[in-house]
């Protein structure tokens, strides 16, 4: 298993105008959480380089989850330091406690755990 990389590892490998895509739950306005198999017990929140890739795996997510199949899910650009700097300093979520970010190819580019610090 990848052992996951600092915060400051991620804002070491992009800039700040470096933009990501995030699937959103329009009327809650929480982020999608998608369960990861190297944290079965945590919420994770994954973000991905290319808009395709995301609107590819809301697609999925509908037709797997009965229960998201009619929700409003969105794919929203964000800006990816920022999002991940406000996720980390999110002490009390309930919705989600680390990320992914996602290659353009798909695969895993780093994984955080939330500190508690």
């Amino acid at each position: 298993m990848t052992e996951p990389l600092s915060l400051e590892t991620i804002l070491g490998e992009f800039n700040e105008n470096a933009e990501a895509w995030i699937l959103r739950d329009a009327e809650s306005g929480k982020y999608v959480v998608i369960p990861h198999p190297d944290y079965p017990e945590r919420n994770i929140t994954h973000f991905f380089l290319n808009p395709k890739q995301a609107e590819d795996v809301m697609q999925r997510i509908r037709e797997a989850s009965l229960m998201l199949k009619d929700r409003k899910l969105a794919v929203e650009e964000v800006k990816l330091l920022q999002t991940c700097r406000d996720i980390a300093a999110e002490k009390n979520s309930k919705y989600e406690d680390g990320f992914v970010v996602h290659r353009h190819n798909g695969g895993p580019l780093t994984k955080r755990k939330k500190s508690y610090a």
